[in-house]
């Protein structure tokens, strides 16, 4: 667009309502994020303005800040054509991609609900949100110096298209002198070197046939496929998830703890338990969910029969990151377990009569199986075993903080990937730049 004025009302509606977009999708995944609305109701910008004048409570004005911003005292249609004009274009794609951000938040932490996956527990227990919060905070700058340049762009409209989007340029300057820009720098300071939220939906579904093992990266997307199917659908899983799932932990906790008695001990209880379980195989996608454990348990049991020398080559980081998917896979077989229990289909030795067969003088033990109980001494095993192993670790430092590991493939930041659709549009707001 560069100098060309604001002449055009459909391509200023539409770059409008995108605007307004944009941080009404960066105020939704605040919330999501934080669990909900920090405060009960956003008052008007007046209102608004207190709030932002307060000292501490950054999270919350940051909140404030952005749903105020979205209050334009006139409404304005939506063009009926496609937008193909800047500014409008590239405020549209922004708030498309801030929009599939928070749908993906959704996906994990659903509003009014309990989360619904492992990364929704570790969310919810703190892990990744503080870097969140900054990515937010880093697009808020960003959208603010779009608000700085909005009104000399619609001033540069006819005079009639000056009066009539005086509403939204009125709310363009208090965005821009509100204080939300410094607030939203204190977040970003405040998020950096924070385990970030990039590795939120890396797990993929478990596939047939089990992907090879062959190094830690493969072991972590294993792992992170099968323990997430299992977390959605805890209706499917059996004994033979139970059986692998604690076997893996206990052989990848010995390579983390170098076989430390006191580090094992609750994933060497659970394995012990869990084999004293008989239950229907694993059939279908819970079946590809099974075959990916077994292949990672084989991994880990070859690595931990090389010897401590020869397996140092795995590196400490390597090692960490193995070890902080541990945690989850322990919360999500005991999740399993319960459901499990529900159906009535896990089963473990009932005593045994002595019976003396027709012709014979031997009276003989016949082995008899019944579904499994809460009450009974393996489950009640089982149960505490998995219980140690996903609460917080033993430096009290707890796990959510390393809830994403780095995915196998580096990726951009989500603040990386989403500023560069808002960044698009703030060149060709200002009136002295060229395209």
């Amino acid at each position: 667009m560069g100098q060309r004025p604001a002449d055009n009302a459909a391509d200023i509606n539409a770059a409008v309502l995108a605007r307004s977009a944009v941080y009404a999708q960066l105020a939704r995944a605040t919330e999501l994020l934080v669990g909900g609305r920090p405060v009960p109701e956003v008052p008007d910008r007046a209102g608004a303005s207190t709030i932002l004048r307060r000292r501490g409570q950054r999270l919350t004005q940051l909140y404030v800040g952005l749903r105020a911003a979205t209050i334009v005292e006139r409404k304005f249609p939506p063009s009926p054509n496609r937008v193909t004009a800047e500014p409008a274009r590239s405020l549209h794609r922004a708030a498309d991609a801030v929009g599939v951000i928070a749908d993906i938040l959704a996906s994990h932490v659903p509003p009014g609900q309990g989360p619904r996956t492992p990364e929704g527990l570790a969310i919810r227990a703190g892990g990744g949100v503080q870097a969140g919060i900054a990515d937010i905070a880093r697009l808020t700058s960003i959208l603010v110096m779009v608000d700085l340049a909005l009104p000399r762009w619609l001033s540069h409209g006819r005079g009639h298209l000056t009066e009539i989007y005086r509403p939204v340029a009125e709310t363009a300057r208090w965005t821009a002198s509100s204080g939300l820009g410094g607030i939203a720098r204190e977040l970003i300071a405040a998020g950096r070197d924070q385990p970030p939220l990039d590795g939120l939906d890396i797990a993929r579904s478990p596939l047939n046939p089990a992907p090879s093992v062959r190094t830690v990266d493969d072991a972590i997307g294993a792992v992170a496929a099968a323990r997430s199917w299992m977390w959605q659908h805890p209706g499917q899983v059996t004994g033979a998830h139970l059986q692998l799932g604690t076997q893996l932990g206990l052989a990848a906790h010995i390579l983390v703890s170098d076989g430390e008695p006191t580090m094992v001990g609750g994933w060497r209880q659970a394995a012990v338990a869990a084999a004293d379980l008989r239950a229907t195989p694993p059939v279908g996608p819970a079946r590809d969910a099974a075959a990916e454990l077994a292949e990672v348990l084989r991994w880990a049991r070859s690595q931990a029969a090389v010897g401590h020398n020869e397996r140092a080559e795995l590196g400490d980081k390597q090692v960490v990151r193995l070890s902080s998917e541990l945690p989850f896979l322990a919360a999500t077989l005991h999740r399993g377990l319960s459901a499990a229990l529900q159906r009535g289909e896990l089963f473990v030795k009932a005593e045994m009569p002595l019976a003396r067969p027709a012709g014979s003088l031997i009276f003989r033990a016949t082995e008899r199986w019944r579904p499994a109980v809460s009450d009974d001494d393996v489950v009640q095993d089982l149960n505490r075993g998995l219980a140690q192993r996903h609460q917080p670790d033993i430096d009290g430092t707890g796990t959510a903080a390393r809830a994403f590991p780095n995915p196998p493939r580096p990726k951009a930041s989500i603040a990386q990937t989403l500023a560069r659709a808002a960044t698009d549009a703030v060149p060709h707001l200002g009136p002295s730049r060229t395209r």
